[in-house]
């Protein structure tokens, strides 16, 4: 079954795992996170994207929430995939509201997207940003 056509009785208990597994998620990008990110997720501009402006339209298109779980900082993170699919969670509620988080990411999303690594980040997001402008969703002028 498509996680997209999950019952409304199994897709609120995903999201109450989901929400469960992300109790550290704060803790955990103070740790793996806010060192290129920063505090706020306002990164560095032409170095680090932005989380806080970046998330919101990233997770609204499928290519967009691949890439979170793909990018090199996520995908080689020492994190296990449970901690990290937290992260990303708990990310997308802080940035884009509890609303965005359509189908919430899960530790087998993660360990999936870790097992086919991004070989060429820049080009993927010129073609996420393109998907973007595409959807009325344009990224920050930095992306």
């Amino acid at each position: 079954m498509s996680p997209r056509r999950l019952p409304r009785a199994l897709f609120a208990f995903a999201l109450a795992l989901a929400s469960a597994a992300h109790a550290d998620a704060p803790q955990d990008f103070i740790l793996h996170c806010q060192g290129c990110h920063g505090a706020d997720g306002q990164g560095v501009p032409h170095k680090v994207p932005a989380i806080a402006e970046s998330i919101p339209r990233l997770v609204a298109i499928e290519a967009g929430r691949e890439f979170l779980m793909r990018v090199p900082g996520a995908a080689s993170s020492r994190l296990p995939d449970e901690r990290l699919a937290g992260v990303l969670n708990w990310l997308v509620e802080r940035y884009a509201g509890p609303a965005a988080l359509k189908r919430p990411y899960t530790a087998e999303d993660v360990g999936a997207a870790r097992r086919r690594p991004l070989a060429a980040v820049h080009r993927t997001r010129l073609e996420i940003a393109a998907q973007l402008a595409a959807a009325g969703l344009a990224s920050p002028a930095d992306y």
